[in-house]
């Protein structure tokens, strides 16, 4: 091969190694130093708990982590009265965050807790919607209990959430919805929207076109209801809620 194509090959994958060394070291810092500024103030008051600090450092999804964690926040400063829920665990590490920024909540946490097989509804690339069988791999019990362990104010339910969140009882001040079929996520909006206080936040995680079930779902409750959603900007889509005084 000739020494200029040669020399300007070298070029080309030399400037591409550093292009990609730097996007890398912009992302790592960026999310080192471009941080909400809310987390930020709570740190520096010293109101954040060492154990969700912690968690958020190794989170993937900071942008899921920081909206929980908004939610909680404002929640908390509107005195809104009710118990956490979430229904669908597949992060321990969000558990986490709710119990240890919030240890005073009663908390309310259902699902499978194992690797589940289920029916959901996909739509693929040219936007038909078809029916298949996806593995979803939610969080060990083992790890929900270490967070969660027995006591009057932590209530674990193992098993499919359709059939254990008929088992919620009292008022809901922040539930996060993370299931992906359709009849599991209606079903859980249709028994938690009731419970919930005013000025309560509702979060449904994978509102996309990949589980077109979630989506169908959220739209076909939301339709009957007064409040809108929404969309926050995490991985996989989120939808939030806040839920409104009505007589």
């Amino acid at each position: 091969m000739d020494m200029s194509v040669m020399g300007f090959v070298n070029l080309v994958i030399v400037n591409v190694m550093i292009w990609v060394g730097l996007s890398y070291f912009w992302s790592f810092w960026t999310h080192k130093l471009f941080k909400p500024w809310l987390w930020l103030e709570q740190k520096k008051r010293g109101l954040i708990a060492k154990s969700v600090e912690r968690r958020e450092r190794r989170y993937r999804d900071r942008a899921r982590y920081y909206s929980i964690f908004f939610a909680m926040e404002q929640v908390e400063r509107g005195e809104v009265a009710g118990s956490f829920v979430m229904a669908g665990v597949e992060d321990s590490d969000l558990v986490g965050l709710l119990r240890g920024q919030c240890p005073e909540r009663e908390m309310w946490v259902m699902g499978p807790m194992a690797a589940t097989e289920v029916e959901v509804e996909h739509e693929n690339c040219q936007g038909e919607v078809t029916s298949e069988r996806a593995s979803i791999d939610y969080a060990p019990e083992a790890e929900v209990r270490r967070i969660l362990p027995e006591g009057e104010k932590n209530h674990v339910l193992v098993g499919k959430v359709g059939e254990r969140v008929g088992e919620l009882e009292g008022a809901v001040a922040l539930a996060l919805i993370d299931c992906v079929e359709y009849e599991v996520v209606l079903a859980s909006l249709r028994k938690i929207y009731p419970l919930m206080s005013a000025g309560g936040i509702m979060i449904v995680h994978s509102y996309n076109h990949s589980w077109e079930g979630v989506r169908r779902a959220v739209d076909q409750f939301m339709a009957g209801v007064p409040e809108g959603v929404l969309p926050l900007p995490d991985m996989y889509g989120s939808v939030g809620m806040v839920r409104g005084s009505y007589k």
